[in-house]
C-alpha cells in the first residue's frame, strides 16, 4: 500500500531537530497563505508535537495543500533536502 499525505508530512516532520520543529511552527503561523486559508493559531502550534502537526495542517489547509504549505516552510527554513524529497515523493504519488 501506497504512503498517504499524511505518511509523508509525519515522515518529513519526525527528521527535524527540535530547533527546526521551533522554526518550522514558527514559519507556519506568519506565512502568506492562498485566499481562503488561515494560519495556524499560534496557541495551537505551540503545544503540537509532530502527530498533531500533522493533523493540524491537514484539518486547516487539506491534504494536498498541506503538503505545498509544508515544501514552502521546510524551503523557508533552509531545509531544501527535505523539501525536495516531499515534493518529488508527493510528485510521484508516493499516497
Amino acid at each position: 500500500m501506497g504512503k498517504t499525505k499524511h505518511d509523508l508530512l509525519l515522515h518529513v516532520l519526525e527528521e527535524l531537530l527540535e530547533e527546526e520543529i521551533k522554526k518550522f511552527k514558527f514559519k507556519l503561523n506568519h506565512m502568506d497563505l492562498r485566499k481562503g486559508y488561515k494560519n495556524i493559531p499560534k496557541g495551537r502550534l505551540e503545544k503540537a508535537d509532530v502527530v498533531q502537526l500533522v493533523i493540524l495542517l491537514i484539518e486547516y489547509y487539506q491534504e494536498e495543500y498541506a503538503v505545498e504549505v509544508a515544501i514552502n516552510v521546510l524551503d523557508d527554513i533552509n531545509n531544501k533536502m527535505l523539501a525536495d524529497w516531499l515534493r518529488k515523493a508527493s510528485a510521484e504519488g508516493g499516497c
